[in-house]
């Protein structure tokens, strides 16, 4: 794989291991902080862990295993140029990075599901939309698990392309397995862009706020960035077609962390609001009430999903001097279990109510100290 002709001493010189360390280690560092977050909102404030927490922890667990491969296989003599390398060093280079993209993979495909997982669950699609995005985050993982298993068997034996003192091998050309990657790279970006790109029609189809739709299309579409990414890192994909292979394939191995880490990273900030709110207050994302709002969210039946849930019928905010706002979401052809009177709130015909979500303010005034027959304030006014 050496050339005869010496390298000129500036080329010789470079040396991109280092740039793979420090960049897998704090953009990985980094995406921990978030699913730290994650998981805190989820089992500490909502008191209730989901399956896609189950994804993003997997995956996270595949971003360290990248980074600790990509370290191996600098520590090997990765980011150098391949003429050099002793024979020893060529072969733990290109084994580690081999292996390093195993989990690396795995690390933005995984997430996918994650992602899946909670806009089906906010956003209620139709049955066949819902089965649409299961199948496209399928596909996307067995096509990108597909790269791994044309890297690995590529060649026969499968060691040999490790192993030098292996002279008789038989290899296909290398170029599908780069052409096989681009295609499974830019399917890949297409879920991510279609997954951010989604929620955000759905939420300005909706009768909210223009700041609580614009935080809420941003959250969950943070996706959009991993398409970039994902797009960028495909065109570093014929780098393991290369014979430089330790040097050329210096920017993939980075990207590929990064990619995982971008995943992760848009999977994690929508579960984000409530920790959001905590610090910032809750009018920081549109939302009515007080930093206390979240003291005991979670801890009863009724609060078991996220409150940004698109499909619940009916939500009580309860703020300051006992103002209660009862707000309805009603579907066009969903049942109406709630159209009967409830703790003296009168029902809306059903012939007066609009399609989508209708907003029904109930103000009632509490004040005084007299007591009635039960031992409650009395009430005094009550508009609807």
């Amino acid at each position: 794989m050496a050339t005869s002709a010496p390298l000129p001493p500036e080329i010789a010189a470079q040396d991109k291991g280092p740039s793979i360390v420090v960049v897998n280690c704090v953009v990985t560092s980094f995406t921990t902080l978030f699913v730290a977050a994650r998981l805190y909102v989820r089992g500490v404030i909502q008191r209730k862990l989901q399956l896609d927490d189950a994804f993003v922890v997997v995956s996270l667990i595949c971003g360290w295993l990248t980074v600790a491969f990509s370290i191996a296989s600098v520590a090997s003599g990765n980011g150098k140029h391949i003429e050099m390398l002793s024979p020893d060093q060529i072969s733990g280079a290109v084994l580690w990075t081999m292996v390093g993209f195993i989990p690396g993979v795995l690390s933005f495909s995984i997430p996918k599901l994650a992602a899946i997982y909670l806009v089906t669950r906010l956003l209620e699609p139709s049955k066949w939309h819902k089965k649409f995005l299961w199948g496209i985050g399928i596909f996307c993982v067995i096509a990108l698990t597909g790269c791994i298993a044309i890297l690995f068997g590529q060649c026969t034996p499968s060691r040999a392309q490790w192993d030098l003192t292996i002279t008789e091998k038989t290899c296909i050309d290398p170029f599908i397995l780069v052409n096989y990657s681009i295609f499974a790279g830019a399917f890949s970006g297409f879920v991510d862009l279609y997954l951010a790109v989604y929620p955000a029609t759905v939420l300005f189809s909706l009768q909210l706020n223009k700041k609580k739709k614009l935080a809420l299309s941003a959250a969950l579409g943070l996706g959009s960035v991993a398409c970039i990414v994902a797009i960028y890192k495909t065109t570093r994909i014929p780098g393991l077609a290369s014979k430089d292979f330790t040097f050329d394939t210096s920017d993939l191995t980075i990207w590929t962390c990064v990619e995982g880490s971008s995943v992760i990273i848009a999977t994690c900030i929508p579960v984000l609001r409530p920790l959001i709110e905590v610090i910032f207050g809750r009018r920081a994302l549109g939302s009515s009430g007080d930093r206390k709002g979240y003291k005991n969210y979670g801890t009863s039946r009724s609060n078991t999903r996220d409150e940004m849930e698109m499909n619940s019928r009916r939500r009580k905010v309860k703020g300051p001097y006992d103002l209660e706002t009862n707000i309805d979401a009603v579907a066009k052809d969903s049942s109406q279990e709630e159209i009967l009177p409830r703790d003296g709130v009168p029902s809306i015909p059903s012939a007066k109510r609009a399609d989508g979500i209708v907003r029904t303010q109930s103000v009632t005034i509490l004040y005084g100290d007299d007591k009635d027959s039960n031992g409650g304030p009395k009430q005094y006014e009550n508009w609807n």
